[in-house]
């Protein structure tokens, strides 16, 4: 059995889904902000509608979806060593993940996460390390 669930063509799914709802609300923002502050924002009220936090609140879940789907989505030569690796992937990100937020913790123990930022922190790791272990291969 094995942990990808989603052929090679999502990878572009994901990739896409990733980058249209994490780069479109932060390039908005990030100009927004570049050329007036958010609080007087009486000249641009679709913008203001637009950055919403109920509408950021689902470009983030759309945004850890898109990355979801491209860290599950299988290689384009899937074999069993690949399913190693992925494995090996996982398990490493795990235990990284575990022991950034084990420290955080230490430093700051009233320190409050957003649920997102643990999920980011996961799969980006996970796609680190799998694709350095991946390009070892060749």
């Amino acid at each position: 059995m094995s942990l990808q669930i989603l052929p090679n063509k999502f990878k572009i799914v994901g990739l896409f889904t990733f980058f249209i709802f994490c780069g479109i609300p932060s390039i908005i923002s990030f100009f927004m902000g570049f050329t007036q502050p958010f609080e007087s924002n009486e000249n641009s009220p679709f913008l203001h509608e637009l950055l919403n936090p109920t509408i950021m609140k689902y470009a983030n879940i759309l945004t850890i979806l898109g990355m979801l789907v491209y860290m599950l989505a299988k290689e384009k030569v899937e074999d069993d060593y690949i399913t190693k690796l992925r494995l090996e992937s996982y398990q490493l990100a795990t235990i990284i993940c575990l022991a950034i937020t084990f420290i955080l913790h230490l430093i700051n123990a009233e320190m409050m996460f957003n649920l997102s930022y643990p999920i980011y922190i996961f799969i980006i790791i996970f796609l680190i390390i799998f694709y350095f272990k991946k390009r070892q291969l060749h």
